[in-house]
C-alpha cells in the first residue's frame, strides 16, 4: 500500500506530513490535544521587482577574462568579487499556522494512527480517547483551491475546539465574521510611500462548519463546543501577478479571490469536495505503478527506517520512496504555479536556509529530473514557464554584465526572476556567485520536455526560443584560447576550489562543466533548427563553435579533470560532481569508453558520503555507468535517519541536506528510474540497465522514455521477464532500438500500438 503511517504524533516539523495542490502547502502535525497545520503559499516571498544589474559590469568582465587568459587567476577572482557581484535573492516565506486546540483532550489516548495515503493525497488521523473514537481527515484540492479538514467522533456532541490563525510575519490583521477567521498582511514596506517598493500582500481565510453544538468568536479565535462534526475550509491568496509587476500596482483582488474560493467550495459537501480532489489527483498519480519486492507495510515508517541496516528485508520501501517523490511533485508543482524551490513549497522558516530560493547550479534542476521519466510531464511546466521569465531579466544581465546577447542566469534566483550574480559578503564567494551557466542548464529542461513528448508546436514556440537565447549568450562570450579552442573564460566549478601555490581559488580559465553545458546547449540548438527546418545560419554558427570546444581531459589518477588544468582540490570529497555533468544529466559520455572510466574513477575519489542531494546525484551517475550495485549503495543512504550526519532523510522521508532540501527526494527517485530504464536519446530504450541484486524481482509500469513512449517492465530474479513499449497516439511510426544486457533489437512502432518483449 502506498502510504506513510505512524503511531505517534509529529514532535517536529520534519515529522509532520505534507499536503499540497501545487500552490498551497501544509504540514500536518496530528497532535491529539493540539492540531497544527503549518501553511505555505507558493507566491509568498519577500521583496518586489528590482533591477540589480551593474551598468559598467561588462568592462569588469572583459578585464577579468583577460586576467584569466593570462593565468592570473587570483587577480581575476579578486576583481570579480570586488566589482562584479550584486546582492542577494529574496526569501520564500511561511504563511502561518492553523492551530486547533482540542478541548478536553489532555488525557490518555490509544490506537493512535496518522497516515498519508499517496493514492488519494489524503491525510487521516484516528485515535481513541475516553471511549470515543476521533477521526480527522484532510486534503488540499487543486480543482477547488482549498484545504479541507473534517473532524468526526463516534458519538454525538464530543468535539470541542478552539481555532486560530497565526503567523511569524509581523504586519498582520485579524478579523472574524460569518463563521470564518481572516488573517491578512503584507510582507514588507507597508508604510513605504512608493507603491512599487511595497511587498506582497496576502489573505488567509479559515471557514468553519459545525454539525451540532455552538460556535462563539472570541477576539481572533473561534470556540466550537459540543459538536458532532466540524468541517474546515481554508483558502489563501496573494497579490502577486508576475515576476515583473510590483504587487501593489498589480491590483490583484487577492482577498476577494480567497473569499470566492471559500464561497464556491461551500457549493459542495465534504464527500463531493473529496471526490473532486481525488478525481483530479489520481489520473496523474496512477500513471505509474511500481513494485520492488516485499514491503513491511505493517510497521510504521519510523520502525522501517530504524531497520536501515537490514533494508534488504524491506525492498518495497524503495517503491514507496519512488511514489512519495511523485506525490511531492504532483503536490508541489502544477501548471500555473511557481516552480519547486529548495524546500518544494513547504518551509516553516521566516529566515529559511539559503532563502529557500531557486539554486540553479544543481538543486532546481534536480527537482525536475524525474518529471518526464516518472510520467508527470505537466508538473514540469512551472519550471519551463519560469525559464521564460528568466529570459527577460537574464537578457538585460547578459547585455550589461557581459556585453552579450541571449540571456544569462547565475547560481541563485527567486520569484522575481533574479539573474545577476549574488553578493553574500563572504570570502571566496566567487566559487558560487560567479557561475553564468544557469540559462544553459535550464534550457536543457525545455529540450528534455520535447524529447519525451515530441510536440513540434511546443518545440517551435516555447523550447527553441529558450534554447536559442541560451546558445546566443554562449556564442557571444566564447573566446579563442592559445591552442585555438573556444572557451568560456573565466569559469568556476560550482562551489569548489582548487589549490594554486597552496592558496584556494575558484576562478580559472575554464572548467569541464562549463564546456559540457555550452556543448549541450549548442547541440540542442542545432537539433531544434534541423527538426524545425529553420535558421540555417544560426545552426551553422553553432556548429562552427561546437567543433572548436576543448576536449575533456583525464588526470594523472585516471580521473576526469574538473578544471582546464590539473590542480589539487581543497576538498577532494566535495559534495558537487559538476565535472560529471556530461555523464549525467547530459548524455554525452557513454559507458565502456575511456571517459566513462574516468568518471568512475572520479566518483571513487569523491568518496562514499555527501549531502542529501549529492548522494542522490551519485545514484544517477553510477546508474548511468551501468553499475547497479554502486548506485544501490548510495540509494540505501537516502533512507538512513539523518542524526548528526550528512545525507539521509527525516522521519517524514523528506531529504536531509541537512537541513531539509527536497532535491534529494527527486534525485533519488530519478536514480531508481535510471536503474530500471534509460533512454539517452529518442529511439533508444535500455531496459534494466543497472538493476541491483537487492531489487531483483518486481515491476515498473508507466515509466516514460524519450521519443514519446510509455514502458512497462517486469523482472524476476534479476532477469527481464516481459516488457512493453507503447508509442503515443499523436506520433508517426518510428524505429526504436530496444536494449537489454548485450542484446538489442530494432523495431517499428506505430502510433498507439504496443511492442511486447
Amino acid at each position: 500500500m502506498n502510504s506513510l503511517w505512524y503511531n505517534t504524533p509529529a514532535a517536529t516539523w520534519e515529522e509532520a506530513l505534507p499536503l499540497g495542490n501545487g500552490r498551497i502547502g501544509a504540514m500536518v502535525h496530528s497532535g491529539v490535544a493540539i492540531e497544527k497545520l503549518c501553511l505555505n503559499e507558493d507566491t509568498l516571498w519577500s521583496g518586489y521587482p528590482q533591477d540589480h544589474n551593474l551598468p559598467h559590469a561588462a568592462e569588469i568582465y572583459k578585464t577579468a577574462r583577460q586576467l584569466a587568459m593570462d593565468n592570473k587567476y587570483k587577480e581575476a577572482q579578486e576583481l570579480i568579487e570586488e566589482n562584479f557581484l550584486c546582492t542577494r535573492t529574496q526569501k520564500y516565506l511561511p504563511l502561518g499556522d492553523l492551530i486547533l486546540e482540542m478541548q478536553g483532550h489532555s488525557g490518555q489516548y490509544s490506537n493512535y494512527r496518522r497516515e498519508l495515503c499517496l493514492e488519494t493525497a489524503t491525510h487521516t488521523l484516528k485515535y481513541e480517547l475516553g471511549g470515543v473514537e476521533y477521526r480527522r481527515e484532510c486534503f488540499i484540492s487543486a480543482p477547488d483551491q482549498v484545504l479541507v479538514m473534517r473532524i468526526t467522533a463516534s458519538c454525538e456532541n464530543a468535539i470541542s475546539l478552539r481555532a486560530k490563525l497565526d503567523s511569524q510575519l509581523s504586519q498582520l490583521y485579524h478579523s472574524t465574521e460569518d463563521n470564518a477567521i481572516l488573517m491578512s498582511g503584507i510582507t514588507e514596506g507597508e508604510n513605504e510611500p512608493d507603491p512599487s517598493k511595497q511587498g506582497i500582500e496576502f489573505a488567509a481565510l479559515a471557514h468553519f462548519e459545525h454539525i451540532g453544538g455552538t460556535a462563539i468568536f472570541e477576539n481572533s479565535t473561534l470556540l466550537i463546543e459540543n459538536a458532532t462534526e466540524v468541517i474546515i475550509r481554508f483558502a489563501c491568496r496573494t497579490n502577486f501577478r508576475n515576476s515583473f509587476t510590483p504587487p501593489r500596482t498589480a491590483r490583484v483582488p487577492y482577498l476577494q479571490t480567497a473569499e470566492l474560493d471559500i464561497e464556491m467550495s461551500l457549493d459542495f459537501d465534504y464527500e463531493t469536495l473529496k471526490s473532486r480532489h481525488i478525481a483530479d489527483y489520481q489520473p496523474l498519480f496512477n500513471r505509474v505503478d511500481i513494485n520492488l519486492g516485499t514491503a513491511l507495510t505493517h510497521l510504521p515508517i519510523t520502525e522501517r527506517l530504524a531497520r536501515w541496516e537490514n533494508i534488504e528485508n524491506d525492498p518495497g520501501i524503495f517503491a514507496l520512496l519512488f511514489q512519495y517523490g511523485r506525490y511531492l511533485m504532483i503536490s508541489g508543482s502544477r501548471p500555473g504555479t511557481r516552480p519547486l524551490n529548495l524546500q518544494g513549497i513547504w518551509s516553516p522558516h521566516i529566515d529559511p536556509p539559503w532563502s529557500s530560493n531557486y539554486t540553479v547550479n544543481i538543486n532546481a534542476e534536480m527537482n525536475y529530473w524525474p518529471a518526464e521519466v516518472a510520467n508527470l510531464a505537466e508538473c514540469h511546466k512551472p519550471l519551463i514557464s519560469f525559464i521564460n521569465d528568466l529570459r527577460t531579466t537574464g537578457a538585460k544581465t547578459a547585455r550589461l554584465h557581459y556585453g552579450a546577447g541571449g540571456f544569462v542566469v547565475h547560481h541563485n534566483s527567486d520569484i522575481w526572476a533574479f539573474s545577476t550574480p549574488v553578493d553574500t559578503g563572504k570570502p571566496g564567494q566567487a566559487r558560487w556567485s560567479f557561475w553564468p551557466l544557469g540559462a544553459g542548464w535550464l534550457s536543457a529542461h525545455a529540450f528534455y520536455h520535447y524529447e519525451y513528448n515530441m510536440y513540434e508546436n511546443y518545440l517551435r514556440n516555447t523550447a527553441f526560443p529558450i534554447i536559442k537565447d541560451a546558445a546566443r549568450f554562449f556564442l557571444d562570450v566564447l573566446v579563442e584560447d592559445i591552442d585555438g579552442t573556444l572557451i568560456f573564460a573565466p569559469s568556476t566549478s560550482p562551489e569548489n576550489d582548487f589549490l594554486l601555490n597552496d592558496e584556494p581559488l575558484a576562478v580559472s580559465k575554464t572548467t569541464t562543466m562549463t564546456t559540457a553545458i555550452v556543448k549541450e546547449t549548442l547541440q540542442n540548438a542545432i537539433k531544434c533548427c534541423k527538426i524545425l527546418d529553420i535558421e540555417p545560419e544560426f545552426a551553422a554558427e553553432a556548429e562552427a563553435a561546437l567543433s572548436k570546444l576543448p576536449a575533456y581531459q583525464i588526470g594523472t589518477q585516471g580521473e576526469l579533470l574538473e578544471w582546464s588544468e590539473e590542480y589539487p582540490e581543497r576538498e577532494p570529497h566535495h559534495r558537487h560532481n559538476s565535472h560529471l555533468y556530461p555523464l549525467y544529466p547530459a548524455n554525452e559520455i557513454t559507458p565502456g569508453t575511456p571517459l566513462a572510466a574516468a568518471c568512475a574513477k572520479t566518483l571513487d575519489l569523491r568518496g562514499e558520503e555527501g549531502t542529501g542531494w549529492a548522494l542522490a546525484w551519485r545514484i544517477c551517475l553510477w546508474a548511468r555507468l551501468l553499475n547497479g550495485e554502486r548506485a544501490y549503495a548510495f540509494l540505501r543512504k537516502q533512507l538512513r535517519l539523518s542524526v548528526g550526519r550528512l545525507g539521509g532523510c527525516y522521519p517524514n522521508l523528506f531529504g536531509a541536506h541537512p537541513p531539509f532540501q527536497i532535491d534529494s527526494n527527486f534525485g533519488a527517485i530519478t536514480g531508481i528510474a535510471e536503474m530500471l530504464l534509460q533512454s539517452p536519446q529518442p529511439g533508444v530504450i535500455h531496459l534494466l540497465p543497472a538493476l541491483p541484486k537487492a531489487l531483483h524481482t518486481g515491476y515498473a509500469k508507466g515509466l516514460r522514455a524519450k521519443g514519446g513512449t510509455t514502458v512497462d517492465i517486469y523482472f524476476e530474479n534479476g532477469e527481464l521477464k516481459k516488457a512493453s513499449v507503447t508509442l503515443d497516439a499523436h506520433l508517426p511510426a518510428a524505429e526504436f532500438t530496444i536494449m537489454y544486457k548485450d542484446e538489442s533489437k530494432t523495431i517499428l512502432l506505430t502510433p498507439g500500438n504496443t511492442y511486447n518483449k
